[in-house]
């Protein structure tokens, strides 16, 4: 049976640049964009495919998750996500690091929720697995809390409040999105945060230590 890495190594072979050639993956995308070539879309659909399975299979060989379906299931979904949400680069040229940063939050997600399930383990309450794979905004009345809440908001605040709480995007995605500098959006977060915690339904979620970091 083939291992991940040799899939993944025959995955590689079909792309004719290196994964690490970040300039020659935003020249397809750019291309892909315009329109006037109709292998880019392969090429970019390529380069992401391999670019985000290396990324979790990196993690997978240091230890990090408990089992490799884990790793297998966040490359799906992180690659569904690009798929999704890539018409929202505005800049091909920030391509590559848009994906890097879809990568590492898709990752650091997963660590938060497993973290807390064995936070919840150790105190012998109901457990929420890394398999149910909801971050806490995604939680049944806490998404539409957190929905009505934002809708509350001033409209400036709105889409980088929802892109952050719902969508789970890191500043620079958000950044690239509504087309605001990253230090813009990391004080409409704050801005956003002091507001929703005079939500009394939200108490319980933005008064944790690491709510407003």
């Amino acid at each position: 049976m083939p291992t991940p890495t040799s899939e993944l190594r025959t995955v590689i072979d079909r792309l004719p640049f290196s994964v690490d050639d970040t300039d020659a993956a935003n020249d397809a995308f750019r291309r892909w964009v315009k329109g006037n070539d109709p292998d880019a879309k392969r090429l970019v659909d390529l380069w992401t495919y391999c670019y985000v399975c290396r990324y979790f299979l990196s993690k997978s060989t240091k230890g990090t998750f408990d089992s490799t379906s884990d790793a297998d299931e966040l490359t799906t979904r992180t690659y569904r996500k690009v798929e999704r949400n890539r018409d929202s680069v505005r800049n091909p040229d920030r391509y590559t690091n848009w994906v890097s940063v879809v990568c590492k939050n898709t990752f650091l997600n997963y660590r938060r929720r497993t973290q807390f399930s064995e936070s919840i383990e150790e105190e012998e309450g109901p457990t929420l697995t890394s398999d149910e794979g909801h971050s806490v905004a995604e939680i049944g009345f806490v998404r539409e809390a957190f929905n009505e809440a934002i809708e509350g908001l001033p409209p400036y605040l709105q889409e980088p409040a929802r892109r952050y709480f719902l969508e789970d995007q890191e500043f620079e995605e958000i950044s690239e999105a509504i087309g605001k500098p990253v230090a813009t959006v990391r004080t409409y977060k704050h801005k956003a945060v002091k507001q929703l915690r005079t939500d009394d339904r939200l108490q319980e979620y933005v008064e944790r230590p690491d709510f407003g970091n």
